[in-house]
């Protein structure tokens, strides 16, 4: 019975820590379909910051379910009892504290200047195989709502011919 309880446990934490973020290669679900506003921007500055996950409340349940497991191991009558409270509890404050661990993660924030002369900033999850953009580097700002996302352009032309059949008139 004990081996489930951890397997279980192992299993959360394993699908917790691998939950992937939005990065520069990384788009959710929602994020399919639908438009985005793109600017061109310079990018003055990029420092590494903590990103404070998430915390669902799924950790504390899980643990505190283990912990009342483990407890009902221990003692009889009523210190049964006892010991299944103090091991929901434990289990559920270790619950949490991993749940948290888990979802905290490193991005960087961006200062940028946008060729309107505005700046922003913008902080970006940092996933695998995400390239670190650098300062003086050319970007494209999408915004999709209130969010935003920094890719790299330095790919893209810097002037284009307007594209046939669009008249645009001032």
């Amino acid at each position: 019975m004990q081996s489930k309880i951890a397997l279980v446990l192992c299993g959360f934490l394993a699908v917790a820590g691998c939950a992937a973020q939005d990065g520069q290669n990384q788009y959710s679900y929602k994020d399919v379909g639908q438009s985005t506003l793109t600017d061109f921007a310079t990018v003055i500055s990029v420092r590494e910051v903590g990103i404070t996950g998430e915390n669902t409340g799924v950790g504390g349940l899980v643990g505190a379910g283990v912990g009342a497991g483990a407890g009902s191991y221990a003692g009889s009558g009523s210190g049964e009892a006892w010991a299944i409270a103090g091991g929901a509890l434990a289990g559920a404050i270790i619950g949490a504290a991993a749940e948290q661990a888990a979802a905290d993660r490193t991005g960087y924030e961006y200062v940028l200047t946008k060729e309107n002369g505005q700046t922003i900033t913008i902080v970006q999850n940092q996933n695998k195989g995400d390239r670190l953009l650098a300062p003086g580097e050319r970007v494209m700002v999408q915004t999709s709502g209130s969010y935003q996302r920094v890719l790299p352009a330095a790919g893209l032309p810097t002037q284009i011919k307007r594209p046939e059949g669009i008249k645009v008139t001032d």
